[in-house]
């Protein structure tokens, strides 16, 4: 089951997660999205993404390997931690998760910045720009908080029997993805290297499978480690990178695994 990040759906009306879910398809792979809401709270999302695993559970599935991006990470950590589904879970991979939130967002706050509003308001943007829905109210943008985060890692331990992994992504410039620009040299001063959002240091979780950088000089943003552009990454040099390599590899190693 693929869970999806904040500010977007995957029922249909917007592609985020690319090729990703066909290519593991072609693969073998029987593939499930999580569907929950754009801009729930964690708990919220995680009661919706329970539903929809419980479907497959229905099916027949004794066990169900949980592929999330950005927040959805969090949500299905709570899913399987706090809402009984340990035990139909055979492993979580995290994608550019904020285990330990954004520490950027954080020192905002403290400032009583109008910079924090100005982000907000151009990340909402971008949402509408790309066909998302931005959140009635901005209260939700807490949850991703170093603050926030601390406190949940404390009540949401790790299931015992569940193998957890995660990944994390480098930009290397802000030029790789211009929409994430901004973001990426705001967090890069705060807390270093970074995918436009999430940093290297929170996205670590679990087994830590290490940092995707992409080809050449061009990095990998946020967006882009889920196929935001639904074709390979390729620099001025030629060189290709495809994220949908990854999936499949992710995907393949769970099965040798024994998950």
């Amino acid at each position: 089951m693929l869970v999806h990040g904040i500010g977007y759906t995957d029922d249909g009306r917007h592609e985020y997660w690319g090729r990703i879910p066909e290519v593991l398809r072609s693969h073998g792979a029987e593939v499930y999205l999580g569907c929950q809401p754009s801009f729930g709270t964690v708990s919220e999302n995680a009661a919706v993404i329970k539903t929809n695993a419980a479907k497959i559970i229905d099916k027949g599935a004794e066990k169900i390997n949980f592929i999330a991006h950005s927040k959805g990470g969090l949500e299905a950590r709570y899913l399987i931690s706090c809402l009984g589904m340990a035990e139909y879970t055979a492993s979580l991979t995290t994608i550019a998760t904020p285990h330990r939130g954004i520490k950027s967002m954080d020192k905002l706050y403290d400032k009583a910045s109008r910079s924090l509003h100005f982000l907000i308001d151009l990340f909402n943007t971008m949402l509408r720009i790309d066909g998302g829905a931005p959140p009635q109210n901005n209260a939700v943008y807490a949850e991703l908080s170093a603050e926030y985060a601390e406190i949940f890692n404390e009540l949401v331990p790790d299931a015992e029997g569940v193998y957890y992994q995660s990944y994390a992504f480098d930009m290397k410039n802000s030029l790789s993805d211009p929409a994430m620009g901004m973001f990426h040299r705001i967090i890069r001063r705060n807390e270093g290297m970074n995918d436009g959002f999430v940093s290297v240091d929170s996205a670590r979780w679990g087994n830590f499978r290490g940092v995707v950088t992409g080809p050449g000089k061009i990095g990998i943003s946020h967006p882009n480690a889920v196929d935001s552009r639904q074709r390979p990454l390729r620099d001025p040099q030629g060189h290709v990178f495809d994220i949908t390599d990854l999936y499949v590899s992710i995907a393949a190693e769970l099965k040798e695994m024994g998950f």
